[in-house]
């Protein structure tokens, strides 16, 4: 772990606060309002933040570097497919292993398009700009990626929770720890993506399967009616992540020595 100096550790503070209290914000207005649809809203709040943030510390270059730099570059296929299809194969799985591997019963919750993709494509962009592009690297700056990655699993459930309170945006039919169980191991799958891409479109396709993966699969409760598939899915994707942080500790566990991006 390298020292963590006073304006580094400002920066992922104060980003930190002013999302969850901009997320905090929208949903009571939401509450107070009834009306369910402006709580989607904070989904916005983790780029719009970091690309002000950026504008006000860095200027044009800091910018460039966010919503250019990490998006268009040449990123290997292995990662693209990692990102596209790493969560909805476990989900997959996991549904297979709770039909005892009965592919005849294996079936999709919906096979609606609109308007699910485009909200998830927004969701995705509107969050991964500011988790992956903006927070991710500063915190790698100052730990190694398993340490980044748990703290940012935290924030960002935190995020979520006031969404949990008025009940839209996350899973209601589980526990809150439940689902920030499931936060950190996503945080763990797209930051070791990241790890190597330093791609935030890689993060944006990882967040999109995963939040399509929920959609359309029959995993959540909500769907299923018990925990078991998901609980499934959440040790599949456990024993994933400790193997890869396993083999891949040299890398992994030591400090990232590149500046933000």
């Amino acid at each position: 772990m390298k020292n963590l100096n006073p304006n580094g550790k400002r920066e992922i503070i104060i980003f930190s606060v002013i999302v969850i209290a901009l997320s905090s914000v929208i949903c009571f207005i939401s509450y107070k309002l009834d009306d369910p649809n402006i709580s989607i809203l904070t989904v916005f709040t983790p780029s719009i933040v970091a690309l002000i943030f950026t504008a006000i510390t860095n200027g044009k270059k800091g910018l460039y570097e966010l919503f250019i730099k990490q998006t268009v570059k040449k990123t290997g296929l292995k990662w693209l497919l990692i990102s596209m299809i790493g969560i909805p194969v476990l989900a997959s799985l996991a549904m297979l292993t709770s039909l005892d591997f009965d592919i005849s019963r294996f079936d999709l919750r919906t096979t609606q398009l609109l308007p699910q993709i485009v909200v998830i494509v927004l969701i995705a962009v509107g969050e991964e700009y500011g988790w992956r592009g903006f927070l991710l690297p500063r915190l790698m700056d100052k730990f190694n990626l398993l340490y980044s990655s748990i703290i940012l699993g935290l924030i960002w459930g935190i995020w979520h929770f006031p969404a949990y309170l008025i009940g839209t945006g996350v899973p209601l039919q589980m526990d809150f720890t439940v689902f920030l169980l499931w936060i950190i191991l996503g945080t763990l799958f797209i930051s070791w993506i990241y790890y190597y891409t330093k791609s935030v479109l890689t993060s944006i396709l990882a967040h999109i399967s995963a939040n399509a993966a929920f959609n359309y699969l029959l995993i959540l409760p909500e769907f299923t009616g018990s925990m078991n598939t998901f609980w499934l899915f959440i040790l599949y994707l456990s024993v994933l992540m400790n193997m890869i942080f396993y083999t891949k500790r040299t890398d992994l566990l030591k400090g990232d020595n590149n500046k933000y991006y």
